[in-house]
C-alpha cells in the first residue's frame, strides 16, 4: 500500500514537470492534497524519485501548497481563544521544513522535561529552578544562542531542537515550553527589544528574569531597571509585561522577514507578510 502510494505521489510530481498550465492548478490541487494527508509520503516519494535533489520548479510547487496550507492553519491559531505556543512554534517551523511532524517538537521537549524531572521536584525554591534549566540547557545539552540571525532557518524552533543552535528567542521558548510541562509561572517579556525569561514563583514572591544570549544569566528586577538606565530609557512597567504566544509568533514573523528583507526574497517575503497580517488581525 505504501508503494502505491508513493508511486501516485511521483506520477503527479512528473506530470507537475511536463503538463502544461492548463491542467497545472488541477495537477497542484491533487498534489497539496497527497501533502495534506501524508506529508512524510510526499517526502519519501520525492526522495525516492530523485535521490539527491528535486528540480527547482517542483521544490518551489511543494512548498507553495504547503506554505498556503499554513496560512489557513495560522488564522486557525490566531483566532483561538489562548492559543498554546509550542503549536504556534511548530506551525512556523514548517515554513522552512514543510513535512515537519509535531512529534519532532513534542518528544524532544518530552524527553528533556523527563531528563528533568527530577532536579526540578527537588529543587528548594525557584532561584534553582532557574539555575537547573540554564545550566542543563547551555551545559549539559550544549544549547548555543546566536547573536545574529543570518538564515531564517536559525529562527526555526524544530531546527534549534535538532542542531542546537539558534536565535535567542528560540531558546527564551525552550524555557517557557519545558516550564509549562511542570505548571511553571514562566513567560517571555520584552525589555526594550531584549527578550528575558520571567519566572516567578508561587503568590509572586519570588521573581527572576533569564538572559537566554547570556547561557541564561540570571537577573533580578533590579537588574533590569538598571540595564534600562544604561540605555537612557525611561522604566516603563509595560516592560514587564507576559508576552502572549500571539507577539511570540508574530516576532518570529518579523525577524524571519528581517532576514529575508536583506536577501531581497519576494517569493518568500509574499507569504511571511500575510502571516504577519493574519497574527496581526
Amino acid at each position: 500500500m505504501e508503494t502505491q502510494g508513493n508511486d501516485r505521489v511521483k506520477a503527479l510530481i512528473k506530470l507537475l514537470q511536463t503538463e502544461s498550465d492548463a491542467y497545472g492548478p488541477v495537477l497542484k490541487r491533487e498534489l497539496a492534497a497527497a501533502i495534506k494527508a501524508d506529508p512524510v509520503r510526499v517526502q519519501s516519494a520525492i526522495l525516492e524519485e530523485f535521490k539527491t535533489a528535486a528540480p527547482l520548479p517542483i521544490v518551489h510547487t511543494l512548498e507553495e501548497i504547503c506554505w498556503e496550507d499554513l496560512a489557513a492553519a495560522l488564522a486557525r491559531f490566531a483566532a483561538k481563544i489562548s492559543p498554546d505556543l509550542e503549536e504556534g512554534l511548530a506551525l512556523l517551523s514548517k515554513f522552512t521544513s514543510p513535512a515537519l511532524p509535531r512529534k519532532e517538537i513534542s518528544a524532544p521537549l518530552d524527553n528533556m522535561a523527563r531528563e528533568l524531572r527530577n532536579a526540578l521536584l527537588n529543587a528548594k525554591n525557584h532561584t534553582e529552578i532557574a539555575g537547573i534549566l540554564s545550566h542543563y540547557f547551555f551545559y549539559v545539552k550544549g544549547f548555543q544562542t546566536l547573536p545574529a540571525n543570518l538564515d531564517i532557518k536559525d529562527i526555526s524552533f524544530a531546527r534549534f531542537l535538532r542542531k542546537k543552535r539558534g536565535s535567542s528567542l528560540c531558546a527564551a521558548c525552550l524555557y517557557v515550553t519545558i516550564g509549562q510541562r511542570y505548571g511553571l509561572d514562566v513567560s517571555l517579556v520584552d525589555l526594550a527589544g531584549r527578550i528575558l525569561v520571567h519566572l516567578r514563583g508561587p503568590a509572586g514572591r519570588e521573581s527572576w528574569f533569564i538572559d537566554p544570549l547570556d547561557d541564561g544569566k540570571l537577573l533580578s528586577q533590579e537588574d533590569c531597571r538598571a540595564y534600562i538606565r544604561a540605555r537612557q530609557i525611561e522604566w516603563n512597567d509595560e516592560f514587564l509585561l507576559p508576552l502572549s504566544s500571539r507577539l511570540i509568533v508574530r516576532r518570529f514573523i518579523a525577524n524571519m522577514i528581517y532576514v529575508l528583507n536583506k536577501l531581497r526574497d519576494e517569493r518568500r517575503l509574499k507569504y511571511l507578510r500575510e502571516y504577519l497580517e493574519i497574527i496581526k488581525n
